[in-house]
């Protein structure tokens, strides 16, 4: 299958993707221990220095998904059913097979260790056998029985009650499917558990060990990175923000965390969950850090830095929390309501002040009566005199420290879904200085995206087809970039007209012009250049990527769109350092892809989630550098530095290598932390 990779803009031509595999299923489990040998037989890959190629051991342990025994002296019957496996030559000559169902594609086979439960052992041994095109175990009798080939390995004796492992690498003759005969070695018969047994623990497993060489590094200079950190407790941590500090000192990470003390590299925070701010110098040294919320019904949303070093906290939270300035008006959490909360801290992380809004239906048949709902906040800003810009969505009516805010007639029943658009701002001190909403029909609107320059400009992203927002006529759901002046007044709205999909990350460029980044579904055109995704029949999750500038006027300036196969492609942050090169993070559903400086990844690479990359462009779009990140990163933050390094903060969970470094959780997600030289 092809997969394509589009470029578009004045003059810039299109190139093509490597062919993509499907993804592969998640692991079913974690082998206890890899053998030295294995290990030991993993060789340096044939790969390309320039691509900082890794090796990933990938180790599963499965269980039989069928298995029977059969014997001579009833030839047809079938013993698929039974709890036990029998293996014997006298008087009567019993054989076993089993079957075991592999996922995935590529890699080379290290290991493959079968785990026999003997229930009773023997003196006299068992051989283990290839079975190439064998009878499906279940439909398998003695007339049947399919023809085993040369013995891989061999056990002179199996204890009782204890478990019996041999090497059977070489009876793997599928990547798919593995079926194996075990015969005796003599008439001292043994007894195994079976797929059937009711202690499932018993049950024949088979450990494997997959070796995968990749590339996770394409650019113009030599891959380096300044540090790597991993931050982790007893509970299970997820990073959700990380954001440089103005005056260049450092960075603060924002994260939550549950079912426990949490770690963010200083004493350990308290549980069972809450969500966590801490700060870091240039060195990723921790500084401090804290939880706020601690056992309340609280939600980080987003969190940015003032130029001072405060830290702007927004979320949802349900009851009356305190955050550490007081109670928060009350929210029923029995209603299913969540009430917004906006938080102040200090350099240090001090609560400084923090306030709580809610939202009502008031529908107009409904004489005077009253109904819970909810308003969310999901993207925070700030700006140079350190105000608090906060754009969400929100059903009914809202007050948010000013006039009534009304999210429309679609908005007011008690079964209506539809929700408006708001954009707020607070001065420093959380005073109201004025806020807006932007009526929508479209029941999946949202804000994803926020900035301000340092004029105090606004830039607001996400998907909806409000006017205001975008070019009149726009279709439900449209990717929009909205722009603003600091008194919130609209001066420009662009979308990507007639495709589905939202703009999650913004960047004001050196010009005053704007870098974007986002998904979409369906067909849109950018400079003249028509551009679809590969499924437009899904309306809420985007099916492609697409990143790309605007000029400060609003007009178009370059485009990328980001395809492969399965669909699942996502632009989700994009970032600008002091020269105008962009830094794109995201996810694509392929194992393997090319940002325009070679093929990374490779076939069959196992993950449980798509996989993350981060890659750089210059002023006018060409290809610097990319990365692709571990398999098992499920989520990641991005911060660039104006010499262009670029920290991210990513929440792993297992073992993983970003960059140069492999990050082992501590059985949970952690979090984990990793600088890249520009």
């Amino acid at each position: 299958m092809q997969t394509g990779w589009k470029r578009g803009a004045q003059g810039v031509a299109a190139f093509a993707m490597l062919a993509l595999l499907p993804r592969c299923g998640g692991a079913t489990g974690a082998q206890d221990e890899v053998q030295d040998g294995a290990l030991k037989a993993v060789e340096q890959a044939v790969l390309p220095t320039v691509c900082q190629p890794r090796s990933y051991l990938d180790s599963r342990t499965l269980v039989a998904v069928a298995d029977a025994s059969v014997r001579n002296d009833q030839p047809d019957v079938n013993m698929s059913t039974q709890s036990t496996l029998y293996v014997d030559a006298a008087p009567t000559r019993y054989q076993s097979y089993l079957r075991f169902q592999q996922e995935g594609e590529g890699g080379e086979l290290v290991q493959a260790r079968l785990r026999l439960y003997a229930k009773q052992g023997t003196n006299t041994g068992v051989s283990f056998h290839p079975v190439p095109g064998g009878v499906y175990p279940p439909a398998v009798t003695w007339n049947t029985r399919p023809t085993e080939g040369a013995a891989v390995a061999t056990v002179a004796s199996v204890a009782n009650d204890a478990w019996l492992t041999a090497e059977v690498k070489g009876a793997v003759l599928s990547r798919h499917t593995f079926d194996l005969g075990v015969l005796p070695l003599g008439d001292d018969g043994a007894e195994f558990s079976s797929e059937e047994a009711s202690n499932a623990s018993r049950r024949p497993q088979l450990d494997t060990v997959y070796r995968y060489d990749w590339c996770t590094y394409r650019g113009s200079s030599t891959p380096s990175q300044a540090w790597a950190k991993t931050l982790g407790g007893t509970a299970r941590e997820y990073v959700r923000a990380l954001i440089n500090l103005p005056d260049g000192s450092g960075f603060v990470l924002g994260g939550s965390y549950t079912d426990g003390p949490a770690q963010a590299g200083g004493p350990a925070l308290p549980g069972p969950s809450g969500f966590l701010v801490a700060r870091f110098d240039t060195a990723a040294q921790h500084q401090w850090s804290r939880a706020y919320g601690v056992g309340q019904q609280v939600e980080l949303g987003a969190m940015t830095v003032t130029p001072v070093g405060n830290v702007l906290v927004v979320g949802t939270y349900q009851g009356s929390p305190d955050l550490g300035t007081g109670a928060l008006p009350y929210i029923d959490s029995s209603t299913g309501a969540l009430g917004m909360f906006v938080l102040k801290l200090s350099p240090t992380g001090n609560p400084v002040w923090a306030n709580g809004f809610r939202a009502e239906k008031r529908p107009a048949w409904g004489e005077g009566q009253v109904y819970p709902s909810f308003v969310v906040p999901t993207v925070v800003a700030t700006d140079a005199n350190g105000s608090v810009i906060v754009a969400g969505h929100f059903e009914g009516y809202t007050n948010l420290g000013g006039s009534e805010l009304y999210a429309g007639s679609m908005s007011e029943a008690t079964d209506d879904q539809t929700q408006s658009l708001f954009l707020v701002k607070y001065d420093y001190n959380g005073g109201h200085q004025w806020s807006q909403v932007f009526e929508t029909l479209d029941e999946f609107t949202e804000a994803n995206a926020l900035t301000a320059d340092a004029a105090g400009n606004i830039l607001m992203g996400g998907r909806g087809n409000n006017p205001v927002l975008a070019t009149p006529g726009m279709r439900v759901g449209t990717a929009f970039v909205a722009r603003f002046t600091p008194s919130g007044a609209p001066v420009w709205g662009y979308g990507l007209k007639g495709a589905v999909g939202r703009i999650r990350g913004l960047a004001f460029l050196p010009d005053g012009g704007v870098a974007f980044a986002g998904g979409f579904n369906g067909t849109f055109t950018f400079q003249g250049q028509t551009y679809s995704s590969h499924d437009p029949m899904h309306d809420v999750r985007p099916d492609d990527g697409v990143f790309g500038t605007l000029t400060a006027s609003g007009g178009e300036g370059w485009v990328r769109v980001l395809t492969t196969q399965p669909s699942g492609d996502v632009a989700e942050q994009v970032a600008v350092d002091g020269a105008g090169n962009i830094v794109v993070n995201g996810v694509v559903s392929a194992d393997t892809f090319d940002f325009g400086g070679g093929a990374l990844g490779t076939p069959g690479l196992p993950r449980t989630q798509p996989f993350r990359f981060v890659a750089s462009f210059s002023p006018t779009g060409s290809h610097r550098w990319s990365r692709m990140l571990g398999p098992q990163v499920s989520s990641a933050f991005m911060a660039v530095s104006p010499d262009g390094s670029t920290r991210l903060g990513f929440t792993f969970e297992g073992s993983t290598p970003v960059g140069a470094t492999t990050f082992i959780s501590s059985g949970q997600t952690d979090m984990g932390l990793i600088q890249f030289a520009p």
